[in-house]
């Protein structure tokens, strides 16, 4: 515990010394769009109208962004009202405690993670201790700290809720929901992110797993019921929903921040990780290219849901949680910081290192972790780009980096997933004839 509470605390403490949340138009940047739609949504007005946010903004004497191009409110009303207790503080203030509370649920995930490898691996000290610096050595978690964006304390969320499946406790205590409570505000907080936590849980054979997403589910849905039920006696919940769907039409257009063929030249923990996008710097046909971002993914989504069915260990079921994981950054748009999310895979990283370390599985899974926040400078990436052809070999690795290591992440950790089944089922036949003969006598 005083481990994982340096090791958080550490990158919390760091993050806000000498932050300037006031006059920083860089400092918890995503945060401050979130609070501002969140006033908006408080306050019975569209939260995502760009002059809204603009007047919050204005109203907390906080300076606000250059421009607002690749800023705009994507958050669905649900994240704003299980978050919406924020908006009564003002915003330099809701900056400090939501940076203090990333700190905080990272610091309860690696306690987490660090007891799960003891109990379920057999770590020691040392390597417990090396799962605590994997969780905060990596710049995605800095750099989702300091943009303040969601996507760590829902991860950390989720890393409760996986770890904390089936953890012994009793049948009939109120303690067994919490892994679902987390799941479940994991998922209010960012979709994307934990959908593909708990879809991983519910395809496992295993009971437990199952269990937690479905109470998760059952949490969300009466969240959302009952907040749509509020919302519609107020008379917003048309306008709000009408104001989010434009707002998510405009953004994926054609030259928008979020469209499938932007060719922007970012820094790599800012880019695009989608299928679609990968898809997209080659195409401009629409239909094309939505065709084979879904059949891909069926394809992919069919694999691996036939690999976790024959999950017998626990290292197989974190391997395929872990790929869903992988899978659902391809499949849905977002920023690389929600990559975060694939330090679940930090136990078996260690655990194959500690056993194996000359095969290159972990080593693998490592460097392609490491490439979706790593790259050359960002000016130099630029005057590459500017080189280059507009579809050039050199143009789609710099442009789209961070898809194409999650791909390759993703086959490595599935390639992982087939070795560690086809183990577990060698294994199986003996472990059966064992306790036959036990049985026996």
């Amino acid at each position: 515990m005083v481990v994982a509470i340096l090791a958080a605390g550490g990158i919390t403490a760091s993050t806000l010394y000498a932050v300037q949340f006031r006059t920083s138009d860089y400092a918890a940047s995503d945060f401050k769009t979130l609070y501002a739609s969140i006033c908006c949504f408080v306050h019975g007005i569209s939260a995502y109208s760009i002059p809204n946010l603009k007047a919050v903004f204005d109203a907390n004497g906080v300076m606000q962004p250059p421009h607002w191009y690749g800023h705009a409110p994507v958050y669905p009303w649900t994240t704003l009202a299980v978050a919406s207790p924020i908006a009564m503080m003002d915003m330099v203030a809701a900056c400090y405690a939501a940076t203090i509370f990333s700190g905080v649920s990272m610091a309860a995930a690696i306690f987490a993670l660090m007891r799960y490898a003891a109990r379920r691996f057999g770590f020691g000290p040392v390597w417990r201790i090396a799962i605590a610096v994997l969780c905060v050595i990596g710049p995605l978690v800095a750099f989702a700290m300091g943009m303040g964006n969601v996507s760590l304390p829902a991860s950390a969320l989720c890393f409760l809720a996986f770890v904390g499946r089936g953890g012994g406790l009793r049948a009939k205590s109120i303690w067994r929901w919490l892994p679902a409570v987390a799941l479940a505000v994991a998922f209010l907080l960012k979709p994307h992110v934990a959908l593909w936590v708990g879809l991983g849980m519910a395809l496992l054979p295993e009971r437990a797993g199952r269990a937690v997403a479905a109470r998760a589910l059952a949490m969300v849905v009466g969240f959302t019921a009952v907040t749509a039920a509020v919302m519609a006696a107020t008379g917003t919940l048309a306008m709000q929903t009408h104001a989010y769907l434009a707002m998510l039409r405009e953004e994926t257009g054609s030259g928008a921040s979020m469209s499938a063929a932007s060719r922007e030249a970012l820094p790599v923990v800012s880019q695009i990780t989608s299928l679609d996008s990968i898809i997209g710097f080659w195409t401009n046909s629409a239909a094309l290219r939505v065709g084979l971002t879904f059949a891909l993914l069926i394809v992919a989504g069919v694999m691996l849901w036939r690999m976790a069915r024959r999950v017998s260990t626990e290292r197989g079921a974190l391997l395929a949680v872990s790929a869903w994981c992988a899978l659902g950054t391809l499949a849905t748009y977002h920023r690389a910081h929600d990559a975060v999310l694939l330090l679940l895979l930090a136990p078996w990283v260690l655990d194959r290192v500690r056993l194996a370390p000359v095969q290159w599985h972990a080593w693998a899974v490592t460097a392609l972790y490491c490439s979706i926040s790593m790259s050359a400078d960002f000016p130099t990436v630029q005057r590459w780009v500017a080189a280059a052809s507009v579809h050039s070999l050199t143009a789609f690795v710099l442009l789209r980096q961070v898809g194409i290591a999650d791909v390759l992440l993703l086959a490595a950790v599935g390639f992982a997933l087939m070795r560690e089944n086809a183990a577990g089922a060698a294994r199986q036949p003996r472990t059966v004839q064992t306790e036959g003969v036990a049985a026996a006598a």
